[in-house]
């Protein structure tokens, strides 16, 4: 039975017998065919492992209730659901399973058309976001009844864990990339029209690495983030004037921002790993320069050029876009080292970034203590790098690393689960570590699959080889464990959310800290790499409260957050202080940043602005501050803005109408979770979340 094909009542039906069915087939290559009860019998055996008897017993009943049907006209559809209603009748249900068809509702369809989609605020609503929607609905269908086991697809379904990014099951989820590669091997992806050789230019090699982000974000789920970029680029940068220099960080950001081709219409989430001074693993590294030909120096020879493409960086950065906004991508990941403190220059860097992260929030800082090295991305993601990986150092352009899955427990219900028993709570948190490990060793199996297609199958450009070893490698690939409301979990627990004691805070150290020994000891038992990750939680803070408020109505409305009246709830994000707490903000950065030597795979302490706009020196001084005297990983400041659509102005804060104009054509523009955009685009619980952020402290 074909997709398109239509079953046309040409005469009457003369009694109940099926061989008297007298109808014809209108089929998807636009030709007539009589009725033929053996479509159905082959589909089962083609699809199902159905025995033949059985197939042809089930065909024959199907016949005989279509030929009792008084209607014009029957669809394939129809018949399928037919054939499904008699497969349940006999108990064949695997086989119904089977043969089951993937879709959605044509009301489904119309609304999905008709009215954006606020899961992903960086998706805008248009005809190529509609086509990411619908086949996103089928691949999650698919996921959950091909690829996971019933017991993992139900405790997804349930909101007891969540599987991301479900609607992408053919893609590992994130990714670090190194832009040695491009500048090595050039553009020279599968199945492409054409092949470019190593960039000769900077401008060209720029393009490059653009182009190929947007080939890898159709590969992948989630971000496409570079590792440091101006130390690899700073070899095409030799005697390249001011003025140059500057257009090449304008084409840069532009380029990536306005990459709104992307999967569903959307800009490319990419992020780009950003050093002041050369970092200590890529000293005395060869450099590779133009037309990938070593320059016979090393990277560290480059330090004056890369300093300077990273201050003309940031001057773009201050400027923003044609209206004085923020630009959205590529997200810049500024890591602060021991080293950078002890460098020349750092002092008027770090008050520029800082003055960037005061007027268009775009710095995100990274905290790289001691010999730790990381490369960042993501809202908050990070991988660090272990000795294996700093030796491959000497050759970056393998230095690639992939997250292949998220999986996020729902902590909150794990609470209501164990009903303020400790030792309940524990064992219900081993129990679903378990589950979601057995998931992602699922995600792994269907992966390694489509991989081992090579050049034939989805993946092709994952499996390139022009190093001589997949351009995906599996096995340096991470499989994190998320959480989402440890918050509420301690509130519910212990009567007092995570700021308001220190019992409650301690209790909340404790289940994280168990949580990491637990993903260590499965992630050993299992032979892969299984950290903790804070869940940037866009959705799923949403969607989990939703859920409980309709399973645990008693227990989940005593913690909850948001508005209740206007569905605006959320469960607080990861292991995140409330949003509302009158907490300033360098306790809360020592507070969250407890959390975070628990959760290698990244975390984030986030500073809401608001309208306020605190000096650069303040800045630089909370950063230099929150290096030294707590355990924070990365921070990042977080302004809101109102952008006019009539006069074309950008001012400070949230605003119903234009504070220069007064038209109420507006937009707002704020961080989301690890990345800014507009609020339109926002979920419910995601307003509820902003509306009682609390915003504009002090810094001091």
């Amino acid at each position: 039975m074909k997709a398109k094909e239509v079953v046309n009542k040409k005469t009457p039906i003369k009694g109940d017998e099926s061989t008297d069915l007298t109808l014809f087939v209108r089929t998807s290559d636009e030709e007539l065919r009589k009725w033929d009860k053996e479509k159905i019998f082959n589909a089962l055996i083609r699809e199902t492992d159905i025995s033949e008897d059985a197939a042809a017993i089930v065909a024959t009943e199907v016949e005989k209730m279509v030929s009792k049907m008084e209607i014009e006209y029957i669809t394939a559809p129809l018949i399928r659901e037919l054939t499904n209603a008699k497969l349940v009748e006999y108990g064949l249900e695997s086989i119904r399973k089977q043969h089951t068809r993937l879709g959605v509702p044509l009301y489904d369809a119309r609304q999905i058309i008709m009215s954006p989609n606020k899961e992903n605020a960086n998706v805008p609503h248009g005809p190529e976001a509609t086509n990411l929607t619908l086949a996103e609905n089928i691949k999650k269908e698919f996921a959950l009844l091909e690829v996971f086991s019933p017991d993992i697809a139900d405790a997804h379904m349930s909101g007891t864990i969540h599987l991301h990014d479900l609607g992408m099951i053919d893609r590992p989820y994130c990714s670090g990339q190194s832009i040695e590669y491009v500048k090595k091997f050039g553009l020279n992806l599968p199945n492409a029209l054409s092949i470019a050789r190593p960039a000769k230019h900077p401008e060209v090699l720029i393009e490059q690495i653009i182009k190929f982000s947007a080939a890898l974000q159709g590969h992948f789920a989630g971000a496409i983030g570079w590792d440091a970029l101006n130390t690899f680029l700073a070899p095409y940068l030799v005697d390249v004037d001011d003025k140059r220099m500057k257009q090449l960080a304008q084409i840069l950001v532009y380029e990536f921002a306005q990459q709104a081709v992307a999967r569903g219409g959307q800009s490319i989430f990419s992020d780009i790993n950003l050093y002041w001074e050369t970092p200590k693993h890529f000293v005395g590294v060869p450099a590779i320069g133009p037309g990938g030909e070593y320059t016979g120096k090393n990277y560290e020879d480059y330090e004056t050029e890369s300093r300077r493409f990273l201050n003309a960086l940031f001057d773009v950065y201050m400027e923003g876009d044609a209206l004085g906004r923020p630009f959205f991508f590529p997200k810049p990941e500024v890591h602060i080292t021991d080293r950078f403190f002890q460098t020349e220059g750092h002092e008027e860097f770090l008050y520029k970034i800082s003055a960037v992260a005061a007027e268009k929030g775009n710095t995100y800082f990274v905290f790289d203590r001691g010999d730790t090295a990381k490369i960042s991305e993501c809202c908050r993601l990070s991988f660090r790098l272990d000795d294996a990986d700093l030796e491959e150092a000497k050759t970056p352009w393998k230095m690639r690393f992939s997250a292949m899955q998220n999986c996020t427990l729902n902590l909150p219900r794990l609470a209501y689960m164990s009903n303020r028993d400790d030792a309940m709570l524990l064992e219900n948190i081993s129990k679903y570590m378990e589950l979601a490990t057995k998931a992602h060793l699922q995600k792994k199996e269907f992966i390694s699959h489509l991989m081992s297609m090579k050049n034939h199958g989805p993946l092709a450009l994952l499996a390139m080889d022009l190093d001589g070893e997949p351009y995906y490698r599996i096995e340096k690939s991470s499989f994190l464990i998320g959480m989402v409301g440890l918050n509420e979990m301690v509130q519910y627990h212990t009567g007092k959310e995570i700021h308001q004691s220190k019992e409650a805070l301690k209790f909340g150290l404790k289940i994280i800290s168990f949580m990491k020994q637990e993903a260590e000891r499965l992630g050993k038992e299992y032979g892969i790499k299984m950290p903790l990750e804070q869940t940037p939680a866009e959705s799923t803070a949403y969607r989990f409260a939703k859920l409980d408020m309709k399973d645990f109505p008693l227990q989940a409305s005593s913690v909850v957050k948001g508005s209740k009246a206007n569905g605006e709830l959320y469960y607080t994000n990861s292991t995140y202080l409330n949003v509302s707490a009158d907490v300033s903000p360098i306790e809360r950065t020592k507070m969250e940043g407890m959390f975070h030597p628990l959760i290698e795979a990244g975390a984030l302490t986030h500073v809401w602005l608001g309208e306020s706009k605190p000096p650069a020196e303040n800045i630089a001084a909370f950063v230099k501050k929150t290096f030294y005297n707590t355990d924070n990983a990365q921070i990042a400041f977080s302004p809101e803005f109102t952008s006019c659509l009539d006069c074309g102005k950008t001012s400070r804060g949230l605003r119903e109408t234009c504070s220069y104009c007064q038209s109420p054509n507006v937009e707002g523009i704020t961080r989301v979770t690890g990345f800014f955009s507009k609020i339109s685009g926002w979920n419910k619980g995601k307003i509820g979340e902003l509306h009682d952020r609390r915003k504009g402290q002090s810094l001091d």
